[in-house]
């Protein structure tokens, strides 16, 4: 239900925690089809972020070597109130 339609195949969605620089973060299960960002959970509780896809892979990965800092100066509030210690 919420996978992507690639070119006529199914892309299995990331839902998976992954770590960007210590902080925690799950894809959020929503239909993404022409969003031109993913939120993500923060910690696994109700504070979010979106990720812009030039950032991640169809799946919903982080891409590796990215460079989310401008994100997450953005969201340190956020960070905060998620129990998240960052820089």
């Amino acid at each position: 239900m919420f996978d992507i339609a690639k070119e006529g195949s199914q892309v299995t969605m990331n839902y998976k925690l992954q770590v960007y620089q210590g902080i925690p973060l799950r894809l959020l299960k929503r239909n993404y089809k022409k969003a031109k960002a993913k939120r993500f959970l923060i910690n696994d509780t109700s504070q979010n972020v979106w990720i812009p896809n030039k950032h991640l892979d169809h799946n919903g990965t982080i891409k590796p070597d990215e460079n989310l800092d401008y994100i997450f100066r953005k969201a340190k509030r956020r960070l905060d109130l998620a129990g998240v210690v960052w820089q």
